[in-house]
């Protein structure tokens, strides 16, 4: 007898089939409860392992075994011409003809039944599959405004660090960005702006997926993990759509540190295919520089992030280094720009002017690159030169969250609450965990006397960084303002240490004065007035208005207006006098006095 008749005779061939349709049953069935049951992504895995490594078990099986109405018995026990071998085909076919129709009944259930795409499930539904957590549940107080989550959308998680190193971790974080910038230059996509996605950075194995797609209201999810040895690095990359859990592409690279630029790209191309996005143009390309300078680069941008004790100075360095060994490089003179202003002592404007009109020589439409350049030049007092590179700035990136957070913070200088406002909620909707858009958002919100629309943001910042209350636009603030004096208390930090005051700039104390006046602990509000007085009074005239004014002290509030005006004689802060501590002097003569300062003479 041949094999072949062998292996008939003996099912073989009948288990294999049955076999094989009952694990493509099983896969398919454990993908879809994967996510529903929050199970993590290597239950498939394990699931395919098992059914594989079972698959010549059962082929031995059917060689050494014969089904019997008395059960298994071995082979060699039946007799060669019993009816019973039939018997045992034909309850195979039958299993696997019930085996196919599930197999059917399952495929036309996946297929017309589930939805088959975020576009098909409104948000509403998505957060209530996710569930809602409390910050966002008392979020809805003041919604963003959430329009139907695009299907051509995508969040791209910060990649985890394989490396035997926890130093590398700056190179996984910084593919991570540099994936993200490539992809937001595709302007049919919507992506995830960077602090955002990286606000889950250690919280992966907390959130589930869905939830983190709700909040960045994304359709997809881009994650991955990177393994960097010298030279070698080993790219991993997965496209998730967010809804089902579903793997839409993946795809590992083995390459050399050189071929890094080419496998940015493809990963970008990837992802365009499988979304299925349309491109009115050619999709941007990972500008090629020298590696090394690249290297640099993504080291110096991930402590300029971290801005951990010493990191500052440690990013300017590279920064330095990065152009040295690449003056083409323009992100690396983006990055060394701020820290010529901002982290030296005294300033270096003319260093960061150059560096920024090096990067724009290179990238003339670069949205970062002119904001800053804005903010430069207003921090120079080049007021008009800075709203021209404003107005350019706000052509090249309208959708830049860096870019509208700065506008935003503009207008509200100029005491233009409601275009502030404006801005700053696009900002948020943009970048939703960015804790500074969100207090921002609240800030501006409290200056307009908007506090019950403020108290949400408020308290979303707070969750997002709890040590945060302090800052303009807190709790306590608007607690205070509103009337609820010992509310207000409650939310006062017990504590004002040092850092606490540097951070706030001596504000908290300015609060603290306020709310220990409104709860009749007067002695408490003037040693708060005396410590700021001490301390910062010199720097921040404006503060001794403010805590005056509260006390119902009109006089000497007007004085330290009248020292603000002298040492600021620019008209760049009515958003500040504007304030509601000052909301106590606007019957009294003098205040229309000191508004007339901000009045901008007519055009002749």
């Amino acid at each position: 007898m041949s094999l072949i008749k062998e292996l008939q005779r003996r099912n073989v061939f009948r288990v294999a089939v049955a076999y094989l349709a009952v694990a493509w049953l099983l896969i398919e069935v454990g993908a879809t409860l994967e996510p529903a049951m929050h199970l993590p992504d290597w239950v498939d895995s394990v699931l395919a392992f098992f059914l594989l490594l079972g698959f010549p078990i059962a082929l031995f099986m059917a060689w050494a075994y014969e089904l019997t109405p008395e059960g298994l018995k071995r082979e060699g026990e039946v007799d060669i011409e019993a009816s019973v071998r039939a018997l045992g085909a034909r309850k195979w076919d039958r299993m696997i003809i019930v085996v196919l129709l599930l197999a059917v009944a399952y495929f036309a259930f996946d297929k017309y039944l589930l939805p088959d795409g975020p576009g098909a499930l409104a948000p509403e539904d998505v957060a209530e599959a996710a569930g809602t957590p409390p910050a966002l549940e008392r979020e809805r107080v003041e919604p963003i405004g959430r329009a139907a989550i695009p299907a051509q959308s995508i969040a791209v998680l910060p990649f985890v660090n394989l490396s035997s190193d926890p130093e590398q971790e700056y190179f996984s974080d910084g593919l991570t960005e540099e994936l993200l910038n490539l992809l937001a230059g595709i302007a049919e996509l919507k992506v995830a702006a960077r602090t955002s996605s990286f606000y889950y950075k250690d919280k992966l194995d907390q959130v589930p997926l869905l939830e983190i797609a709700r909040q960045l209201e994304v359709a997809h999810v881009l994650e991955g993990s990177v393994r960097k040895s010298g030279q070698q690095v080993r790219i991993t990359a997965q496209l998730i759509k967010a809804d089902d859990g579903y793997h839409l592409w993946s795809q590992t690279y083995d390459r050399k540190l050189d071929d890094i630029f080419v496998i940015q790209d493809e990963i970008s191309a990837a992802v365009v295919d499988a979304l299925k996005v349309t491109l009115l143009g050619e999709a941007p390309h990972t500008r090629v520089i020298n590696t090394e300078s690249w290297e640099l680069t993504l080291q110096g941008r991930f402590y300029f992030n971290r801005r951990g004790p010493g990191d500052m100075q440690r990013a300017l360095e590279l920064f330095q280094r990065a152009v040295e060994l690449d003056p083409d490089n323009a992100t690396a003179w983006v990055g060394v720009a701020p820290l010529y202003v901002y982290l030296l002592d005294p300033p270096r404007i003319e260093e960061a002017m150059v560096a920024l009109d090096k990067a724009l020589a290179l990238e003339p439409e670069h949205p970062e690159a002119l904001i800053r350049k804005a903010m430069v030049l207003w921090f120079d007092g080049q007021f008009e030169a800075s709203a021209i590179v404003r107005q350019r700035a706000a052509a090249a990136g309208p959708d830049n969250p860096l870019v509208l957070s700065v506008l935003a913070g503009e207008e509200f200088a100029q005491g233009n609450f409601d275009q502030a406002i404006v801005l700053q909620r696009r900002a948020v909707a943009l970048d939703p965990m960015h804790v500074v858009n969100v207090g921002n958002l609240a800030a501006y919100l409290v200056a307009a006397g908007r506090w019950e629309e403020a108290e949400p943001w408020a308290l979303k910042r707070h969750e997002m960084a709890p040590g945060d209350n302090a800052r303009g636009g807190s709790l306590t603030e608007i607690y205070l303002f509103r009337g609820d004096a010992q509310a207000a208390l409650a939310q006062l930090p017990e504590e004002l240490d040092d850092e606490l005051l540097k951070s706030t700039q001596g504000g908290i104390l300015v609060t603290a004065s306020a709310v220990r006046h409104s709860v009749g602990d007067d002695a408490g509000s003037l040693e708060a007035v005396a410590q700021y007085r001490q301390q910062f009074a010199d720097s921040i005239p404006l503060q001794m208005a403010y805590m005056h004014a509260w006390r119902g002290e009109n006089d000497q509030a007007f004085e330290w207006l009248e020292r603000t005006f002298k040492q600021y004689p620019d008209p760049n802060y009515k958003g500040l006098i504007l304030s509601p501590y000052l909301y106590s002097l606007h019957d009294d003569p003098r205040w229309q006095q000191a508004m007339a300062r901000f009045e901008q003479p007519d055009e002749p």
